[in-house]
């Protein structure tokens, strides 16, 4: 073989080296959601978030998904369940009174990339209507919580002080998602390729002396 055959084929290697491992860096980016953010809607029986390519298919709990709805207070709405349906993730919350609100996901792309973020929207509900259901702590999907109670009487309950409940009105903490790390073994898969290569070339060099 000769010296230029040689670096031809190290060459290629490289390359498909560089090729094979591509995928593993092009991660899901959000391209849509419901509501629309900034938007302004009348009726909401749901939030969702669209990726570019399908998410992770983890099964009924979704895993490292996760999706809050808040008011401009801090209470949190729905059920911390997350549905997740090719490259959509979901989760259902119902809105009574009229508002600013903010919805806060985590959703896992295919290569187990975690993708997080936020957007607001406005609900335009009656603004006579009474809440619905909400929580002072971020609900957990299939954890019993209790909603914090809508009482316009200036006396307080169940013995409570009538002090004004403090609600932090800082955007809900995530936790980091579990990652399924795909670009470690592609690199491993590549070294073979690689050294053959090498192998190759150095073999060539010799012959080209002797």
């Amino acid at each position: 073989m000769s010296t230029r055959s040689a670096i031809t084929v190290l060459v290629t290697a490289l390359g498909l080296a560089v090729l094979s491992a591509g995928p593993a860096f092009a991660h899901a980016e959000l391209i849509g959601s419901s509501p629309e953010a900034d938007s302004s809607v009348a009726d909401v029986t749901e939030v969702s978030v669209t990726a570019g390519e399908e998410l992770l298919d983890i099964g009924d709990n979704a895993e490292g998904f996760m999706m809050t709805v808040t008011d401009s207070t801090g209470l949190y709405y729905g059920d911390g369940c997350v549905s997740v349906d090719g490259d959509t993730a979901s989760m259902p919350v119902a809105l009574a009174a009229a508002g600013d609100y903010v919805v806060a996901y985590r959703v896992v792309s295919n290569d187990g990339h975690p993708v997080e973020g936020q957007f607001a929207f406005t609900f335009t509900g009656d603004e006579n209507a009474e809440q619905s259901v909400a929580y002072a702590e971020m609900p957990e999907c299939g954890v019993a919580q209790t909603p914090v109670a809508v009482d316009d009487s200036d006396e307080p309950t169940n013995g409570e002080s009538d002090e004004p409940m403090v609600i932090s009105t800082a955007p809900p903490l995530i936790s980091p998602a579990p990652s399924v790390d795909s670009t470690s073994w592609i690199g491993f898969a590549a070294i073979p390729v690689i050294a053959v290569a090498i192998w190759l070339l150095v073999r060539a060099l010799r012959k080209r002396k002797s």
